[in-house]
């Protein structure tokens, strides 16, 4: 009786396995489609038989083999990722106005004593500070402006060096 029972229960895992791994493969060959455009066409079902055939069925064999793990997480998939990935609710505060969110960054901006940024030189630009012209006072802008004159230098004597080779 004992090699009957082991038989059957053999032949059972291997009928649960096999139906659990062609659900798989069904989800994942569905999955696949689905995120390609939609409606089966020729052209995605070569493009599954070329790129993913080959992991589906590593991952349906796998879950075949795992029914017992595999058809839980099957059924409570949805559950189960419910769980992991919740998100705390979305307050209902109300958002802060552009133009405060902009006063207050000119505010910490000024706080810190950093000026305008500016813009990284380019090969062939001249190397004097922006903002000489614009009415601005050099006084407030002096450190920005004097480093960023020192790296002009550079960059320009780096470009100038690398033409020359």
């Amino acid at each position: 009786m004992v090699p009957w029972l082991f038989l059957v229960t053999l032949t059972a895992y291997g009928v649960v396995a096999e139906l659990t791994a062609r659900t798989v493969f069904a989800r994942s060959r569905a999955g696949f489609v689905a995120s390609r455009g939609g409606g089966p066409t020729e052209g995605v079902q070569e493009r599954f038989e070329q790129q993913e055939r080959a992991q589906a069925e590593a991952v349906a064999l796998m879950s075949g083999l795992c029914w017992v793990v595999a058809i839980p997480a099957l059924v409570l998939r949805r559950v189960v990722a419910g769980l992991v990935l919740c998100r705390p609710a979305v307050s209902q505060s109300p958002a802060v106005p552009a133009p405060t969110v902009a006063d207050r960054i000119e505010e910490l901006e000024r706080a810190l004593g950093l000026g305008t940024p500016l813009p990284i030189p380019l090969p062939g630009d001249s190397p004097e500070p922006r903002g000489a012209g614009d009415g601005r006072t050099k006084a407030a802008h002096a450190p920005a402006e004097d480093a960023t004159a020192v790296h002009a230098e550079a960059v320009h004597a780096v470009t100038e060096g690398t033409r020359a080779d």
